[in-house]
């Protein structure tokens, strides 16, 4: 199977992220009215259906299950900076996505903060900073410490509705109650394996904690003890994928290994391979979108050695930075050049290649599709580092609803919560829908 090696050359500042965490707590609806202050103690059912609500079986993280999916969602469809704007924060700069958890949204800064804010008016609630400095003492935090020139909170944040976990590239993981308790944070001496910078989010799987720092680890999510290390499963861009093999969970990392959860060993090897972008795992389906495409099967039982069967393979012309969206028997997806195409679920054919127009001529030089796709209610969002968003409906024909821009731009990836959108634009997060 073909592989892609990592550039060599220098790449700019807005590398892509993988970016994506998930609305998944919902609004309450008489905070969604502005009836409750930022900060309130939750009540009310959430907004939009059940499966949004963030527990520790169904975890809020980068594009909440990867998926980039939110049924329940009603965003508006057209929006600027004067138009349809709710609030915006100055949170600071940063290529992470927000997540949000009940009446609160969640969002890493450089160089290694992590903010909560009210979601009815963006009010700040608490921040937290990781340094060296207020990590335990102990030889743990004798060893060499940098930080990355390309940013060290791209990996966004995961929770299961009580807590919140923080990723900073620098090798720090702390744990928090959504209220701002501090509940543990470390630093792990481990070997990045990636040029530019640690971009992969935390993956919350029951009572453990998966986090690529180079080597695939795995940690008690309440306390923070190192369970176990893959050295093997090496680190990419992307986020690795949960997934089950009958009653069994794993890992699915984006260079294609399949790692046991309960104790870290590699079940198989070479699946697939992306670069920048992550796995979808639909059943018992796996799928590698990048140049390189591979559809792959997983077994229905799981050994210490598994065979899994490829399903199609093709190839796609450009460099992916955002991850995909599978939908029905569709696989939409789109280049750094805002390439979109459509790919048969099942073969791998291209049933639609279009050049996407995100913003006028004037206003595009220079601006990359880094933000992964979301599929949020009916429509596909599509959004580049400069501010620009269009909608399509996910079909074969590529039929486009207009562009939308905020200021400033951003590499990260929207999130999306009943009739809200949340999304970076420059130093600020915007809230973005209806009252």
């Amino acid at each position: 199977m073909r592989t892609r090696s990592e550039p060599q050359t220098p790449m700019a500042r807005f590398l892509k992220p993988l970016l994506m965490a998930v609305c998944a707590g919902g609004l309450a609806g008489a905070a969604e009215r502005g009836a409750l202050a930022d900060g309130a103690p939750q009540s009310g059912p959430p907004l939009g259906s059940a499966d949004l609500k963030p527990s520790i079986e169904r975890p809020a993280g980068w594009r909440g299950d990867g998926s980039g999916h939110y049924p329940s969602a009603v965003p508006v469809t057209q929006w600027s900076a004067t138009e349809h704007v709710l609030w915006k924060s100055d949170v600071g700069a940063g290529h992470s996505s927000p997540i949000v958890v009940g009446q609160r949204v969640f969002i890493t800064a450089e160089p290694d903060l992590l903010l909560c804010l009210g979601t009815a008016a963006g009010k700040e609630l608490w921040r937290k900073t990781h340094t060296f400095a207020n990590q335990p003492a102990g030889p743990a935090v004798k060893g060499p410490k940098r930080s990355s020139e390309y940013g060290d909170t791209t990996p966004t944040p995961v929770s299961d509705g009580q807590r919140v976990w923080v990723f900073i590239g620098t090798g720090i993981v702390a744990c928090y109650d959504v209220d701002g308790t501090h509940r543990w944070s470390n630093w792990y001496d481990l070997r990045q394996s990636t040029s530019y910078g640690r971009t992969a989010s935390p993956v919350l799987i029951g009572d453990r904690l998966l986090v690529h720092f180079g080597p695939l680890v795995c940690l008690d999510a309440s306390t923070g003890k190192l369970l176990w290390k893959n050295e093997t499963a090496k680190a990419s861009y992307g986020t690795p994928a949960p997934a089950r093999i009958g009653k069994v969970d794993v890992v699915i990392t984006p260079k294609g290994q399949v790692v046991r959860l309960a104790d870290g060993k590699t079940l198989a090897t070479d699946l697939g391979n992306c670069m920048y972008t992550s796995p979808i795992v639909r059943g018992n389906t796996v799928y590698f979108i990048d140049g390189d495409m591979v559809a792959v099967r997983l077994p229905e039982k799981a050994g210490d050695q598994i065979q899994c069967k490829e399903l199609w393979s093709a190839d796609l012309a450009g460099d992916f930075y955002a991850s995909p969206v599978v939908h029905g028997a569709r696989i939409y997806t789109v280049d750094k050049a805002a390439k979109y195409y459509v790919i048969d679920a099942d073969t791998g054919k291209t049933l639609l290649r279009q050049q996407l127009e995100l913003a006028p001529p004037a206003r595009r030089d220079g601006a990359n599709v880094y933000p992964s796709l979301c599929l949020a209610g009916k429509h596909l969002f599509v959004s580049d580092d400069a501010g620009n968003t269009v909608l399509l409906e996910p079909d074969e024909h590529g039929t486009m609803f207009g562009a939308n821009n905020l200021p400033g731009g951003s590499g990260g990836t929207p999130t999306f919560c009943g009739k809200r959108m949340f999304i970076r634009g420059g130093k600020f997060l915007y809230c973005v829908g209806e009252q």
